[in-house]
């Protein structure tokens, strides 16, 4: 059972840390957006999404935020363009199906996501601070 004094500063840290993951994969679609190397699997880079789901203790209550897998979408594009050095027989290029108006507002959601929960846990600093000094004050 998570510690009920500091349960919250967990529940923020938990979610600061899926945001920053969400940031990386935000950032990382966006440097590929218009990649047409291939990798390993013959295919282009593939754009990524994480996947999150809420973490209950047995009594239901939120204990934090916890991500489950990062996906890759099956999506391309192709153009043709003959001359290009990724081209396949038929003169066809392959490239993720990546948004970078998508991208950013992913990135821009998840950086104010961050702040709020860097914001709660500063103002739950606050409220243990003060709860201290009224302890100390009636001791």
């Amino acid at each position: 059972m998570p510690n009920a004094l500091f349960g919250g500063f967990d529940i923020s840290a938990s979610a600061m840390s899926a945001e920053r993951l969400r940031m990386t994969v935000a950032a990382e679609n966006l440097a590929n957006a218009n990649s047409t190397n291939r990798l390993a699997n013959g295919l282009p880079y593939a754009r990524q999404r994480v996947i999150f789901r809420t973490e209950l203790d047995q009594a239901g209550q939120q204990t934090g935020v916890v991500q489950t897998q990062v996906v890759a979408s099956p999506r391309y594009e192709q153009r043709s363009d003959p001359g290009h050095p990724d081209a396949d027989a038929n003169g066809m290029v392959t490239s993720a199906d990546i948004d970078p108006i998508l991208e950013m507002v992913d990135l821009m959601t998840a950086s104010k996501s961050y702040d709020a929960n860097a914001n709660a846990s500063r103002g739950l600093l606050r409220m243990h601070e003060s709860a201290l000094r009224l302890g100390d004050i009636s001791g």
